[in-house]
């Protein structure tokens, strides 16, 4: 039994970023002195691994590139995309997106807002107005754009 009320139900709220971003770490590999310059295809396997194919028709598995654990810790850049990522989901110009949708007929959200009465005192104190006149004002021009409650 969930701890949480059956009327509010928060949708795309969650911070979890799948690891199918890519690592933004640089790695290093050390070239190996060749003695002959020259131009090579590289394959890429069923199963993953590289193929390098000079131009004798001469093939050899590539290594694998391979970062560890402590590299990922100490990078952070996972850290700072995850974080901008959130940004940008949560930002104005992804709102009107979704206000412009639903205007569309594209998608059918039902919008509710929450509005908290720390934003409600100071924007009235900040417009000279009555809380509860603000809170009105905010009301009405959320449902003007598109909002359900």
């Amino acid at each position: 039994m969930s701890k949480f009320s059956g009327v509010l139900q928060l949708t795309d709220l969650d911070d979890y970023i799948t690891p199918s971003q890519e690592c933004i770490k640089p790695v290093k590999i050390d070239k190996k002195p060749t003695a002959k310059k020259g131009t090579a295809k590289i394959q890429i396997e069923d199963d993953g691994s590289y193929i390098e194919e000079n131009e004798k028709g001469e093939k050899k598995q590539l290594e694998k590139a391979s970062i560890t654990l402590a590299d990922c810790l100490a990078c952070s850049g996972c850290i700072t995309s995850a974080e901008s990522i959130l940004i940008e989901q949560q930002s104005n110009a992804q709102l009107y997106k979704i206000f412009k949708e639903k205007s569309e007929g594209t998608a059918k959200p039902f919008i509710v807002f929450s509005l908290a009465i720390q934003p409600i005192i100071s924007l009235s104190a900040e417009y000279n107005l009555e809380p509860t006149i603000l809170a009105r004002k905010l009301t009405t021009f959320l449902k003007d754009l598109g909002a359900d409650m």
